[in-house]
């Protein structure tokens, strides 16, 4: 008895152990901070690119940092890499397709992707979130181009004393064929520099 005692206790700590591992590989890790940027990252939903958090504190009220980010014609003018984005269709007042293209490094091949863009916002507490779903057969793929597949991203603006906190979770499958330190760097330096250009274009804004 004594024996079969200690093999379950055994079990048990092994299933704890497996358990926690599980719970943690979901967890965020916290990569870097930057100029207030802070940058988190975890096991990627799809492929090997890994998802990404970024947060940051601007003096711009929500409202203004929405009309930026639903200013969907100008992406180019302050996300990394794009060269050309269009809103394709409205679907209704609060819901949108949106298509961006990005150029690529040599010998990577560009990318684009269409996607779904849906804002909320709750008047109780002025949270405004805006949530993006990849929609990859909404239109024709171009040449050449790699249609990413798999996209889903969160931005949430929440107004705060002075400002307010800008969050943003990103996920996707780039598709294709990219080597491995790309997908390791984009992780981390991709919403760096987006948080970046998105914070100087809000002070030149409030000038």
């Amino acid at each position: 008895m004594k024996s079969s005692g200690r093999i379950w206790l055994v079990l048990l700590a092994f299933i704890s152990l497996a358990s926690f591992k599980k719970q943690t590989a979901d967890e965020w890790v916290y990569e870097q901070e930057k100029k207030g940027i802070k940058v988190f990252t975890k096991k990627g939903k799809w492929g090997h690119l890994r998802d990404s958090k970024a947060t940051m504190q601007v003096s711009s009220p929500p409202e203004q940092m929405l009309a930026t980010l639903t200013d969907f014609n100008n992406y180019s003018a302050w996300f990394p890499r794009c060269s050309k984005s269009r809103m394709i269709a409205r679907l209704n007042e609060n819901e949108v397709i949106v298509h961006l293209h990005f150029n690529a490094p040599w010998p990577v091949k560009d990318r684009d992707c269409v996607i779904r863009i849906t804002t909320v916002k709750d008047k109780s507490t002025g949270v405004i979130t805006l949530f993006e779903t990849s929609e990859p057969k909404y239109i024709r793929e171009e040449d050449d181009v790699v249609r990413i597949q798999q996209i889903q991203s969160v931005w949430k603006l929440t107004p705060k004393s002075g400002g307010t906190e800008v969050l943003n979770e990103y996920s996707s499958n780039p598709c294709g064929s990219i080597p491995d330190w790309m997908t390791n760097t984009q992780s981390v330096e991709t919403p760096i520099a987006t948080f970046e250009n998105l914070k100087e274009k809000s002070i030149a804004t409030n000038k």
